[in-house]
């Protein structure tokens, strides 16, 4: 499986759960602009989502996942890219240096407070 087909079929999760939270919004009355923007770190899956054409590396991916397709094309969703380095969400996903755990938990405003993983101080 290329790492193409894996990030899309990431972006099928995230564009499901995002209409989902973007429709419950609506419902209590809280709209949310379109097209609702995803930051993801991945170029190709990007390019694939926007291209009605089918690569020879993409073509077995099961017609479930072309959603996506649709999605971007009606001006639900757009995925914009963001380099893996400024990710916030990889402080759940991946092992960052002390450095970038510092840095995003400053942007998500948490404080780091259990004793022995990083001293607030550090931070």
């Amino acid at each position: 499986m290329s790492m193409v087909e894996t990030k899309y079929m990431g972006f099928l999760r995230a564009t499901t759960q995002v209409l989902w939270i973007s429709k419950y919004f609506t419902e209590i009355r809280l709209p949310t602009s379109k097209p609702i923007i995803v930051h993801v770190d991945d170029n190709g899956s990007i390019s694939h989502s926007l291209n009605d054409k089918n690569h020879h590396r993409t073509k077995h991916i099961d017609i479930q996942y072309h959603f996506i397709k649709d999605q971007v094309k009606c001006g639900n969703i757009t995925f914009q890219y963001i380099p893996s380095s400024e990710n916030v969400a990889d402080l759940f996903t991946k092992s960052l240096s002390q450095e970038k755990i510092c840095q995003f938990t400053t942007e998500f405003q948490l404080q780091l407070t259990t004793e022995g993983i990083l001293d607030q101080k550090e931070c």
